[in-house]
Parts: structure tokens; sequence; C-alpha cells
């Protein structure tokens, strides 16, 4: 038997894209025209929310690499937090499964080797001009099983911190404040070292690890909807630099101010120092004359006198 001769190609497929669990996705390459060494195909635009089953390859196996977004992966009950440039490798035999996470769609590239696989995701597609449509799950076990794929549900409740740090300060950064956002304090004390230190505006003295813990709660607790939107975020070796808007609610007091009901919104920015994949020292400067008027505790004159 002759072997296939194999060719360099610019694209080894020319199908159209299709929806894969409702995402829109392109298959690169297939066994076809990689000898059945692997497959590579591009998870497009992956909305927030969007999560695999938990499920286990007997054939194949799988390797992710994070282009954009945010993507919270399990693999044999530990989870791993994988931002832009991040790569997750995934064996078989191995149970696992990934969520989207954070504030923005991901986009994602799966390598599975040897290839096969893609024609399990094309037999579950859909023309990607149709409407996004809940998985048929009875449908998706009857194919799994001819694909050697077992299905065992919704993934795992996380309970549990991410499994180790992440060596891009980046996505370290971005994990961290995403913890704040869903207010993973577990997952948000994971991200920093046993001797952080955190300097903010309108505090004299730094923060300690415990001390800063105190502060996040207490701060969650004057404004319970807080959520930090990230503007721009930069990486240069160990260091972080981030514009952010933080946007909130003043149900409880904060600096002495009894809640006032109030909406606030807020610009600041952030440096970040990371040490072995953690977060080590946090420096913070944010508009926060803009946040006291806006709860009324500076006066809107004395405010624009400043100006």
């Amino acid at each position: 038997m002759t072997p296939t001769k194999l060719q360099p190609y610019l694209t080894t497929r020319q199908d159209p894209s299709v929806r894969f669990f409702g995402a829109p996705t392109i298959t690169h390459a297939t066994g076809e025209t990689t000898n059945g060494a692997f497959s590579l195909s591009e998870h497009v635009t992956l909305p927030v929310g969007l999560e695999s089953p938990y499920h286990t390859h007997t054939r194949e196996d799988e390797s992710f690499y994070v282009l954009a977004g945010h993507v919270a992966f399990i693999c044999d009950g530990k989870w791993i937090d994988a931002g832009p440039g991040s790569f997750v490798f995934g064996p078989r035999d191995i149970p696992h499964g990934f969520r989207v996470e954070g504030d923005a769609p991901a986009q994602m590239l799966l390598l599975c080797a040897p290839a096969g696989f893609e024609h399990f995701m094309l037999e579950l597609s859909e023309p990607l001009e149709s409407a996004p449509v809940p998985p048929d799950f009875g449908k998706v076990l009857t194919v799994a099983a001819r694909y050697g794929i077992e299905v065992h549900g919704p993934l795992p409740k996380r309970d549990q911190p991410a499994a180790g740090p992440s060596l891009d300060p980046r996505t370290a950064t971005m994990r961290w404040i995403d913890a704040f956002n869903h207010r993973d304090w577990i997952a948000e004390a994971a991200c920093r070292t046993h001797d952080f230190r955190a300097h903010l505006s309108m505090i004299p003295q730094p923060f300690d690890a415990n001390s800063w813990a105190q502060f996040l709660a207490g701060f969650a607790e004057s404004f319970p909807d807080s959520k930090i939107t990230i503007d721009e975020c930069i990486a240069d070796g160990n260091n972080t630099i981030v514009r952010w808007t933080m946007t909130g609610t003043h149900k409880g007091t904060f600096q002495g101010v009894p809640a006032s009901g109030k909406l606030v919104s807020f610009t600041g920015m952030e440096w970040n120092r990371s040490v072995d994949g953690l977060i080590a020292e946090h420096w913070a400067q944010f508009d926060a004359v803009s946040l006291l008027s806006q709860i009324g505790a500076v006066a809107q004159s004395s405010v624009t006198s400043a100006e």
C-alpha cells in the first residue's frame, strides 16, 4: 500500500464555517490531508457562558490555544484559567471540559491528534446562517459513542482555586480581576503571593494579604454589583499596566458615607508586578474625587473649583 503523499497547504479544507454547539467554527485541517495525524479547527466566537459537557476522549488527545478572551478548563477535577496566548493540553482517557468566562467572547484553536474528532464536530454542526439553538443531548450522546467519547454530564462545580499560577502576567492580572467580578474570593486569593502588598488611592498605608482581603469584602458589601471593565491591558516583562472603568451601586456604607443607592462610574489605572505567575505588588490610582462626589461625600461645587 502506497501512503498518501503529503503536500504543504495554506488551508487544507475549503468547508464553509458552521455552528458547533452554537459557536461559529472553521475546520482548517482534517485527517484526509494530514494522513490521519491531526485535525485543526478554530472556534471563531465562543460567547461568555458557553461550556462543553464534562467528557473523556478515548481515541485522541486535545490541545487548546486561546487566541482571545478567557476560558476556564477543568481536567481530571482541577481547574485551569487560560487567557490569550495560553496553551492547554487535554490528554485522552482523562475527563475534561471548558467554560468561557470574563466579559468578552473567546476565540480558540483546537488541535486533535490523531485526526477524527473533526468528523464528530461536523456531524453535530448546523449551518452558520442558522440561529444558535441548544444542542440535542440525546443526539450528542449517540454520536459521541460512535467516536469513542464518553459524556459524563455538566461540568463539576468550581469550588477550588485555579490550578497553579499563570506565567503570562497579562493573563494573571485579567484572571485576578475576573475573580473579583465574580466574587470568587478563593480564586482571587490564589492569584496573589503570600507576601502580597497593595497601594491604593485614598489609603495611606499599604495592604498586606489579610487586610487586602478585608478591604475587598468591605468594598463588595458597599457596592455589591460593582464590576471592573478592562479598557486596556499591557504587559512588559513581569509588569502589567491596566486602564479600567468600575461601575456599581452604592448600597452600603463606604468611607463613612451611608448608602445612597446611587449608580457610580469611575476610571482608574493599576500597575501589577508578578513573581512566578502570581501578583506580588499592586498599585492603583483612581478618580477618588469623582467616586466620592457621586455618592454625596464631596460637594459638586468643591469638585468643580478643584478642577
